[in-house]
């Protein structure tokens, strides 16, 4: 029997899309639901997201429990998290990721189930540890972003800037220059860093009247819209002396 894994669309659905932990909380909880039509075993652990890692390789200081169930179909669990209160960073929140391996259950392998493949699949949930004094809370994200047009050698590049404490994970984007709108798939930015987007098949100097539109997922995984005018630089001009 061969083994096949994938990060197509789960069987085991988690309640949320994210947990956060705040400071000096020691445990959170999420249901996780068997919609397949099948039992299936499950694993669980958490992890820095790399999704080559193996479970002993994790050196998160949360832990799930339990750490393997079985679900038969249509039934709930009730995952939890235990944070182990190791010291981590203070100015910033921390990311790591909890991770749901399903594999089928089977009953017996015979000779043959040597040429049957089984597909397992994995989900990954972001958990966050927040510190309590950052200095403004996560709802202000949308209006502390930076968004600029940045032309470079006839090439022009979106970059968005994350001057803040938190993960910024957009969830839509879509910019528009001389009245065309186009989206753009952009990654979660972590704190104090910034993203860059290749906008391509735009040329030349461009950026008046141009705008960003973009939607930002919050807590409870729900949107939170933000409008800005967009900046723009020359990257090739020399600096005034």
């Amino acid at each position: 029997m061969m083994v096949w894994w994938t990060q197509a669309v789960a069987g085991v659905a988690p309640e949320v899309s994210r947990v956060v932990f705040s400071e000096g909380a020691n445990e959170q909880s999420l249901h996780v639901f068997n919609v397949n039509k099948y039992p299936v075993l499950v694993q669980t652990w958490i992890d820095d997201g790399n999704v080559l890692a193996l479970p002993q390789d994790s050196k998160a200081p949360i832990v799930a429990l339990p750490p393997i169930f079985r679900m038969d179909p249509g039934d709930q669990m009730s995952v939890r998290l235990i944070n182990s209160g190791a010291k981590l960073p203070e100015d910033r929140e921390s990311l790591f990721w909890l991770n749901l391996y399903e594999i089928p259950a089977t009953q017996k392998v015979g000779a043959s189930d040597s040429e049957k493949i089984t597909v397992t699949m994995r989900t990954q949930i972001k958990v966050f540890v927040r510190p309590d004094k950052l200095p403004y809370p996560e709802t202000d994200l949308p209006k502390r972003l930076t968004f600029t047009l940045v032309h470079r050698h006839d090439k022009v590049t979106l970059e968005i800037g994350n001057p803040t404490p938190y993960y910024a994970t957009i969830g839509a984007l879509q910019i528009t220059i001389e009245g065309a709108p186009r989206p753009e798939k952009v990654d979660m930015i972590a704190p104090f860093s910034h993203a860059e987007v290749s906008l391509s098949g735009l040329r030349g100097t461009l950026g008046e009247h141009a705008k960003v539109l973009f939607t930002l997922l919050n807590d409870e995984g729900n949107p939170m819209l933000g409008e800005r005018e967009l900046a723009v630089r020359n990257a090739d001009r020399s600096p005034p002396q």
